[in-house]
C-alpha cells in the first residue's frame, strides 16, 4: 500500500516548536549586541527556524488547497487553534529577526498580522458555534488571544507604532480575562498531566506584554510584567516535574516558546539598565532555553518524520 505524502497531514502541532526556535535565535542575536559576543549562533538558529517555518507553512498551504475543509477541522480543538496561531506568530517573530533586511521585514510583519487576525476571527467563530454547555477555557487559548502583542517587537521599528499599541492593549485585556478564569480553574481542579505543559502560556503572555510595553511605556508597567514573568518562571522551574509528568509531547513547544520570550524580555531589561536581575534572567534563559528548545524541536521533527505527529495530535488530512 502506497503511503500518503507527509504534506497531506501537516499538523498544526509542528509550529509551536518552530516558534520557540525563532525566539531563541532572535534572543541570541540580540544578546550578542548587548554582551558583545559573535552573532553566528543566533544567525544560524534563526536561519534554520526561518527555513522550517517557510517549509511547513507551504506544506500546510498545499494541504489546505488540496482540501479546504482541513482548516475548520484543525480549528475545532484548542491545540489546533494554538498551533495555527503559532504559525502566524512565527512571521511576527521573524520580522524582528530580519529588521536589517528592509522591505522583507514589512512583508513578514503584515503576513503575520493578517494571518493572526484571520485565524483569531475563525477561532472566535468556532467558539460561538459551540454550545455554551460544551465550551471550556483551556491554557491553549493564551496563544491565539494574547499572541498578537508580539507585533510590537518589530512593529515600532517598522513604523507601525499605533497599531502595535492597539494590539498590545487588546492582548492585555484578553490576558486579564483569561488569566482570572484559568487561575480559578487551576485552583479548583487539578489539570490532567498531558495538559500541564500548555500552562507555560502563563509565562509567555506577560513576557510578550512586557516586551510590548517596553517599547512604548509606561516603564512601570514594563517593570511589573518583568517581575510577574520572573515570578512565574521561578514557579515553572520549581514545578518542572509536575508540568512534564506525562513525558514528552508536542505541547512542550509552548514551554520552549515561553522560555524563549522570557529570555528576550530579560535582554530588553539589560538594554534598559536593570543590571544583575536582567543579566541573570538572560543567562538562565540562554543556558536552559538553548538545550531545551533544541531538544523539543528535534523530538517534534522526529515525530513528524515518523508520521506520528499528525496521528497523535489528531491533525486533519487532505
Amino acid at each position: 500500500m502506497k503511503r500518503q505524502p507527509l504534506w497531506r497531514s501537516t499538523p498544526p502541532a509542528i509550529f509551536p516548536s518552530i516558534l520557540g526556535l525563532l525566539g531563541l535565535g532572535n534572543g541570541l542575536r540580540w544578546l550578542s549586541g548587548v554582551w558583545g559576543y559573535p552573532v553566528a549562533a543566533g544567525d544560524f538558529l534563526l536561519g534554520v527556524a526561518a527555513a522550517l517555518l517557510l517549509f511547513f507553512s507551504l506544506s500546510y498551504l498545499a494541504k489546505l488547497l488540496a482540501r479546504p475543509g482541513v482548516l475548520p477541522e484543525d480549528l475545532r480543538a484548542p491545540p489546533g487553534q494554538a498551533g495555527l496561531a503559532a504559525l502566524a506568530l512565527g512571521y511576527l517573530v521573524l520580522a524582528m529577526g530580519v529588521l536589517s533586511k528592509g522591505q522583507i521585514a514589512h512583508w513578514f510583519w503584515w503576513i503575520g498580522v493578517g494571518l493572526f487576525l484571520l485565524l483569531l476571527l475563525l477561532i472566535i467563530k468556532v467558539q460561538l458555534k459551540t454550545p455554551r454547555a460544551a465550551r471550556s477555557i483551556t491554557p491553549y487559548a493564551l496563544l491565539p488571544f494574547t499572541g498578537l502583542s508580539a507585533a510590537a517587537m518589530a512593529g515600532f521599528s517598522l513604523g507601525y507604532g499605533l497599531l502595535s499599541q492597539i494590539f498590545v492593549y487588546a492582548a492585555l485585556l484578553a490576558f486579564i480575562w483569561l488569566g482570572v478564569r484559568l487561575g480559578i480553574k487551576l485552583v479548583r481542579n487539578r489539570p490532567p498531566a498531558p495538559l500541564r505543559p500548555a500552562y507555560a502560556g502563563f509565562l509567555m503572555s506577560p513576557s510578550l506584554l512586557g516586551l510590548g510595553f517596553g517599547q512604548f511605556g509606561p516603564e512601570a508597567v514594563f517593570v511589573g510584567f518583568l517581575a510577574l514573568a520572573w515570578l512565574i518562571a521561578l514557579l515553572m522551574l520549581a514545578g518542572a516535574g509536575w508540568m512534564t509528568k506525562s513525558g514528552f509531547s508536542p505541547v512542550w513547544g509552548e514551554i520552549g516558546f515561553a522560555v524563549a520570550i522570557f529570555f528576550n524580555l530579560n535582554i530588553m531589561a539589560i538594554s534598559k539598565g536593570y543590571g544583575f536581575v536582567a543579566d541573570t534572567g538572560a543567562l538562565a534563559g540562554a543556558l536552559i532555553g538553548t538545550p531545551l528548545i533544541l531538544y523539543i524541536t528535534y523530538k517534534t521533527l522526529r515525530m513528524w518524520m515518523q508520521r506520528d505527529l499528525g496521528k497523535k495530535t489528531g491533525a486533519a488530512t487532505a
